[in-house]
């Protein structure tokens, strides 16, 4: 049993539940402390759980046909996974793996939909939030597709600054981004080779500094400034 009730108060969709609901909700879910690189569910797996991240990094992809890796997402803390599947027997449509150490809370499946059928205005929240995590896939698609490779990278470095970036008092907003270039560029349909020259660009236009692990944002309004322009 998860011993938090406080946790759940932040997500939007619980903010109707009483004391006594949000007690339910606490005795249905478990809490797991995972490792780097522990998977928590497979591509094509029966659904068994619904998840919210209380701290880490988590990737969800999908491996095509010809057995390559298409990332779909990277979570952070105070997410919830999968959106897609309640009240229906549908598989999960992706793989969902640690980057970094994470602490996850599950609810089981079923459990989670009789809460959704007991309270209605959970469920219409749960629906806003799979509606809005589409509008923003089928935003990003449009906007992938109508930009050059540059401002696609410079476009997903916004991105992962604004949901991840840590700013420092020099300035600087210092961004942890356990996945290789490879996989940045699985995210955005391009070439590991055009990350590798936008960074090197930004780096050498003194707007970034990185190395395999890191990635310090130096000027964030001229990256800003990329993207408009």
């Amino acid at each position: 049993m998860f011993q938090s009730e406080s946790f759940f108060r932040q997500f939007p969709i619980f903010t109707e539940l009483n004391e006594v609901e949000l007690n339910r909700l606490r005795q249905i879910s478990v809490e797991r402390e995972l490792t780097k690189g522990d998977y928590i569910f497979r591509q094509n797996e029966k659904r068994h759980s619904v998840y919210f991240i209380r701290s880490g990094l988590v990737k969800v992809f999908k491996v095509n046909q010809e057995g390559n890796e298409q990332i779909v997402n990277v979570l952070h803390s105070d997410e919830m996974f999968p959106h897609v599947g309640f009240f229906d027997e549908t598989p999960y449509p992706a793989t969902a793996i640690t980057l970094t150490d994470t602490k996850i809370v599950s609810i089981p499946i079923q459990d989670f939909e009789l809460l959704l059928l007991e309270n209605p205005g959970v469920a219409i929240k749960v629906l806003k939030v799979v509606g809005k995590k589409l509008l923003d896939l089928q935003e990003q698609l449009q906007t992938i597709q109508s930009q050059d490779v540059f401002h696609r990278i410079v476009m997903m470095l916004i991105r992962f600054t604004n949901e991840l970036g840590v700013k420092k008092s020099t300035g600087e907003i210092y961004l942890q981004l356990p996945i290789t270039n490879s996989e940045l560029a699985s995210m955005i349909g391009v070439s590991r080779e055009a990350v590798n020259r936008a960074f090197n660009r930004l780096k050498k236009e003194q707007v970034i500094a990185y190395n395999r692990k890191e990635i310090h944002i130096l000027d964030f309004d001229t990256l800003k400034e990329y993207w408009i322009h």
